[in-house]
C-alpha cells in the first residue's frame, strides 16, 4: 500500500528515447475514486493554460525515483481526453472532511491510499475527530465511504464499516 504523496515528484522517462517527459505533480482518479487513471504533470501555456496528463496505462514501471513510460508522445492535454472532465484530482480530495450520515465529523482526508494495482483502498486522515478504531488506524477504508461529497460538501462514511473494515495493507 502507498500514499499518493509518495508519487509526487516522480519523473516520467520515455522507454523509446530516454526523454524526460515531466514530473508527477498529482494524480487523477476516476469519478468514483476507485482507481488512478492518470498522472497530472502540471499546466502548460502562458495565456491558455492546459492541464497536462499521462494515462497510467502507458506507465510500464512505477520505479522508486522515476516512472518508465512507453513513448514520448503520450503527454496530452486533459481537455483532449473524452470523459476527463469527470476525473478528480487528488488535491480536490485532500483536506475534505469525512462525516457520518448523522453529521458526526470523523476526520479530514490527508491522503489517498492505493494498492499495487493502483486501486484506491482508503483515505489516510490528517485530522481525527473521534476516538476508537478510526483514531487508532488514522485511516478509513474506501468501502466505508458512501458519498464522496464535493468541494463544499464533506464525504460521508458508514460508521459501522469505518470502524470495522480495515484498510487493506495497513
Amino acid at each position: 500500500m502507498a500514499a499518493t504523496k509518495d508519487y509526487a515528484g516522480k519523473i516520467l522517462i520515455s522507454l523509446a528515447d530516454g526523454k524526460n517527459l515531466g514530473e508527477v505533480k498529482d494524480l487523477y482518479f476516476d469519478p468514483e475514486v476507485t482507481k488512478i487513471v492518470a498522472a497530472h504533470l502540471g499546466k502548460s501555456g502562458i495565456i491558455n493554460r492546459k492541464s497536462l496528463m499521462v494515462d497510467v496505462s502507458h506507465v510500464k514501471l512505477f520505479g522508486l525515483d522515476a516512472w518508465l513510460v512507453d513513448g514520448s508522445d503520450i503527454v496530452i492535454a486533459k481537455d483532449d481526453v473524452q470523459g476527463a472532465e469527470s476525473y478528480l484530482l487528488g488535491d480536490a480530495l485532500r483536506g475534505r472532511d469525512i462525516q457520518t450520515d448523522g453529521g458526526t465529523k470523523l476526520g479530514t482526508v490527508g491522503d489517498i491510499l492505493i494498492d499495487a494495482q493502483n486501486n484506491v483502498v482508503g483515505f489516510a486522515l490528517s485530522k481525527v475527530n473521534v476516538e476508537g478504531p478510526i483514531a487508532e488506524a488514522k485511516a478509513i477504508a474506501r468501502v466505508a465511504i458512501s458519498s464522496l461529497g464535493s468541494e463544499k460538501e464533506p464525504m460521508t462514511a458508514i460508521l459501522e464499516k469505518a470502524e470495522t473494515v480495515k484498510v487493506p495493507g495497513a
